[in-house]
This record gives C-alpha cells, sequence and structure tokens, in this order.
C-alpha cells in the first residue's frame, strides 16, 4: 500500500493505491475542496491532522473508507470507528489545538458542541462546504 508523504503535502485522496488528488493548506481547506471536488466513489484519505470536525465532514460525504493520519483527536477516532471507517494513526491526542497550542482549535470546539447535521450547516456557512 502507497505510505503518506506529509512533506509533499498534507491531504492526499487515494484511488487503487495512486494519488488522484493532493494539497498543501492549513485549517480544514484542503479537506473542504476535496470533498467539493470529489462526491461519488470510494477512496482512502491520507491527511497530516485529523479532528472531529474533519471526520463530521468525511462521515458526511461518504466516499472515504480509511483514513491514515499523522495525529488525530481522539473523539474523531471515536467518531470515524463508530462511522466504519477504518484509522491509521501515528499519534492520537485529546484534543487539536489551536498553532500556538493554548486552547482547542474552534472548529473542534464546533465540531463537540454541536449534533453532525448542525456542525455541516454551520460548515456551509464559514467555509463554502457543499453540503449535497
Amino acid at each position: 500500500m502507497l505510505k503518506p508523504d506529509f512533506t509533499k503535502y498534507d491531504l492526499a485522496l487515494i484511488e487503487n493505491d495512486s494519488i488522484i488528488h493532493s494539497e498543501t493548506g492549513k485549517g480544514l481547506r484542503p479537506l473542504i475542496n476535496c470533498l467539493n471536488k470529489f462526491r461519488t466513489g470510494k477512496y482512502i484519505l491520507f491527511d497530516k491532522l485529523f479532528g472531529l470536525a474533519a471526520a463530521k465532514m468525511i462521515v458526511h460525504r461518504g466516499i472515504i473508507t480509511k483514513l491514515v493520519t499523522g495525529t488525530i483527536s481522539e473523539s474523531a477516532i471515536e467518531f470515524l470507528k463508530d462511522n466504519g471507517i477504518e484509522v491509521e494513526a501515528e499519534l492520537v491526542v485529546p484534543n487539536i489545538l489551536t498553532e500556538d497550542r493554548k486552547d482547542v482549535c474552534m472548529m473542534e470546539k464546533k465540531a463537540l458542541s454541536l449534533s453532525e447535521e448542525e456542525f455541516i450547516i454551520e460548515s456551509k456557512k464559514i467555509f463554502g462546504y457543499e453540503i449535497n
């Protein structure tokens, strides 16, 4: 199986052991761009850092069967496993933090406090995430 190379990208979408999409960038933007572009199919996702916000988005879209990540939050790994998505992670952390590591990331907080449906609606308002 192809191994992630997070020195070349922050996110890569894999189909048949080939990268069909990759992006660099901070926060949820690379994932949102990917999910807005790919709406059907079954893929493996490589993502450098993964929290509950990202987990709710990929479960909602329904195209990811497996996640391979460097770091994942405890709530994200639990949510993904509960929704039938296989997870490989190098490091599991309590929460995804802000860049200065002083607080829990804003979108992680939103994902923790909102239902999946409410969070998806909020994501559309903030990022233009396409719901359907």
